[in-house]
């Protein structure tokens, strides 16, 4: 039965048996006494128990205790005094009691090379030293040529990655790590030697440090040695800049935490002093609680600003933080989060429900075909504000002797009346924890539209009486107006007003209530129409609404040119212009006279952002400055047009009749057809590829750089220009 004892070996704890101890401090002595004479026993014995301590434990496996075949195992591993001119060990048996148990833990120990950096050749940081060691380079300033050739290489990007392995890779400090590098076993030997060399190179160092640098060699290995060396001192200067401007950073954002801490502090005081009146309204507990919620709502975002600071300050400045100060914040911060998330399913509660009260505003006195709508001076004495403003007091809430007065959300639809009668109906929206009690606060706040005369005024705001809680209440004011009649909103009210887009006709053009105010708007049979605005081909018009698709029928002029937003004007006689009637339908737009005829007094112009085709029956058209993807031309009877357009992708045209169209600019394909007299004169329109059918009497001309293909049938001749391969295909008309 052996005694079990707890020890400590270069930094390993391990329990080992009493005959594994024995022998192990026998073979410790030994090696004291082999090492006895050198200048560096006590490192030399400490890092070989610190070896045997990794081998011992990286042999072990699963068991806990450590017994003598470990022990022999390990020795047989670092060599023994006697191997090398010592003593032999006492006690022990290295025979049978090693069976092959032990033997394959010992093939399963590593001792092959590792990655450190080497600071006792360092020029910068070790890292270069380190890795010439690890691939087994003689001298490390070839690895230092390559790390300055790669960071020139890669446009500095290698610097980031040499602080990096600063960073991750561990300097190697012990003998055992110094031979790890370089792969040598790290035996004792082995380790005896490398302490004593390295005081060899600090005793040598030392003197070097003491003599003048001698005259360069004309070696060229020296030459480049002295060049990275160079180099890496500057390095090294940099990054030791770079982490005092790091610090100094960080010494900035430390201080901005106190000032921002500070400043928050402060602010947050008059915040509370200024807003404590509103509090009472907005918020969704009672008084005690809301005081509560308002402390826990400062530690929460108080107490991780502290600790910023607090971490900032012994980064910097090594300061040491009382434990009971950092638990004190933990705690508070802990309870601070549980309250939180406890008060704040009650506080959603509040809001979880919606209420409705409406209300039927008496019109029937109204004895004109207009209503009008404008705003009440609200009760915080001002006429009219933009809905977006809300400051205290002076715009947007006000707490008096009544309650608290603010501007509240207000909505006002205009829809069409089921019969000849207008109709307006108030509706309060509110939110609480029932219906009922939704239905409660909508109705307690004083609000209501008042109707006078042939005017309709709305207030901008409301009062939440003392005592009452706001719960998001919205007002919404539903305006219906007979079908033929018309509504008109006065400026300080226009931008509360809108319709459904349902509820405006086609030919309105996005001229909305909202955007437009002291306009007439009548009811048609379509939907709203802006009675006073301008109208298509009236001098100013404007419209949001696009069309790119034309259909043009009547004898007048039209221009079609690219523009920011769709405009059209017509220019002529009124009588001439009475002629021409307008027909949209989505995308497409169509100007005709019904066969009406304007002697050629009336011309249109008409802009818009894209063109996508163009239908023409007659008159003089042009198109100019367009840039499309695709586009078509459709021209009969006797229309003429001219083209200043470029389309890259797919150009198509149908011309019949006696048209005539004449093109300029450039674009992938074109695709015509011409039939009876129809003349297409497209040479300084600039295609790669053309195909052309042809009959009748037709003629055209084009220019193509690669491909045409032409077919042409009756008396039709068709000329393609420019270096294209033509391919001709001829067949008699049927």
């Amino acid at each position: 039965m052996n005694k079990i004892l707890n020890i400590n070996l270069g930094g390993y704890a391990l329990t080992i048996d009493d005959d594994a101890y024995e022998y192990l401090s026998a073979y410790l002595d030994s090696i004291r006494k082999r090492f006895s004479e050198s200048e560096g026993r006590d490192e030399i014995v400490g890092d070989i128990e610190g070896r045997l301590g990794e081998i011992i434990t990286g042999s072990m496996g699963s068991r806990t205790i450590v017994m003598l075949p470990d022990v022999e195992s390990a020795v047989a591993l670092m060599g023994k005094p006697e191997d090398f001119g010592g003593e032999e060990v006492a006690g022990g048996n290295t025979g049978s009691s090693s069976g092959s148990s032990w033997k394959s833990n010992r093939s399963s120990i590593r001792t092959g090379k590792r990655l450190f950096r080497d600071e006792e050749d360092a020029v910068v940081a070790g890292v270069c030293s380190g890795l010439a060691a690890y691939f087994g380079m003689q001298d490390p300033v070839w690895m230092r040529l390559i790390f300055v050739l790669l960071g020139f290489a890669s446009f500095g990007f290698w610097a980031p990655a040499y602080v990096l392995m600063w960073i991750l890779v561990s300097p190697a400090k012990t003998a055992v790590d110094r031979l790890a590098m370089r792969g040598e076993p790290a035996n004792m030997d082995n380790i005896a030697r490398e302490v004593e060399d390295g005081f060899d190179r600090i005793g040598k160092k030392v003197n070097d440090m003491g003599t003048q640098a001698k005259k360069n060699s004309s070696n060229a290995q020296q030459v480049v040695s002295t060049g990275v060396t160079a180099i890496g001192q500057i390095f090294g200067f940099t990054l030791r800049f770079i982490a005092k401007f790091a610090a100094l950073i960080a010494i900035l954002i430390g201080i901005a935490l106190v000032i921002g801490l500070g400043a928050g502090w402060i602010g947050s005081i008059m915040a509370l002093m200024i807003g404590a009146p509103y509090v009472e309204y907005f918020s969704p507990f009672s008084s005690g609680w809301t005081w509560f919620g308002i402390i826990n709502l400062f530690f929460l975002l108080a107490i991780p600003a502290i600790g910023l600071i607090l971490f900032f300050s012994k980064l910097l400045f090594k300061t040491r933080t009382p434990g009971w100060v950092s638990g004190t914040l933990t705690g508070l911060f802990i309870l601070s989060v549980i309250s939180a998330f406890s008060m704040l399913p009650f506080g959603i509660k509040e809001y979880s429900q919606s209420g409705t009260v409406s209300k039927n505003i008496d019109v029937s006195g109204l004895r004109t075909d207009t209503l009008r709508v404008e705003a009440i001076d609200d009760m915080l004495g001002r006429h009219y504000h933009n809905m977006n403003d809300f400051n205290f007091d002076d715009d947007g809430v006000r707490i008096n002797d009544d309650g608290m007065q603010m501007r509240c959300p207000l909505e006002i639809r205009v829809i069409t009346s089921s019969d000849d009668q207008y109709r307006v109906v108030q509706v309060i929206k509110s939110q609480g924890s029932s219906s009922l009690s939704a239905q409660e606060n909508a109705d307690r706040i004083a609000y209501s539209a008042v109707f006078e005369g042939n005017t309709l005024r709305v207030p901008t705001s409301y009062t939440v009486a003392k005592n009452e809680k706001w719960r998001g209440q919205r007002v919404r004011i539903n305006i219906e107006v007979p079908k033929g009649k018309f509504i008109t909103f006065h400026e300080n009210i226009h931008e509360y007003a809108g319709a459904d887009l349902d509820e405006y006709a086609d030919e309105n053009d996005n001229n909305y209530i909202s955007r437009r105010p002291g306009k007439m708007f009548r009811m048609g049979i379509r939907g709203l129409v802006c009675a006073d605005c301008p109208n298509m081909g009236d001098k100013g018009y404007r419209s949001d609404r696009n069309y790119e698709r034309f259909i043009l029928e009547g004898d007048f002029e039209t221009e079609i040119r690219k523009g920011d937003d769709f405009r059209v004007e017509i220019e002529g006689p009124q009588e001439e212009k009475d002629k021409i009637q307008k027909i949209q339908t989505g995308e497409k737009i169509t100007f005709t006279t019904s066969g009406k005829s304007t002697n050629g007094k009336v011309k249109i112009f008409i802009q818009t952002p894209t063109f996508t085709s163009l239908n023409a029956d007659s008159g003089n058209i042009t198109l100019r400055g367009f840039d499309e993807g695709v586009a078509n031309i459709t021209a009969s009877g006797n229309a003429k047009i001219k083209g200043y357009l470029d389309v890259s992708q797919d150009f198509k045209l149908a011309l019949s009749g006696k048209t005539s169209v004449e093109l300029t600019g450039n674009g992938d394909d074109m695709e015509v057809s011409l039939s009876d007299d129809a003349v297409l004169e497209a040479t300084n329109w600039t295609a790669d590829r053309v195909e052309v059918s042809a009959s009748d009497n037709a003629k055209a001309r084009l220019f193509a750089r690669e491909d045409a293909l032409v077919l042409s049938t009756g008396q039709s001749s068709v000329r393609v220009d420019g270096g294209a391969n033509v391919r001709k295909k001829e067949k008699e008309e049927n």
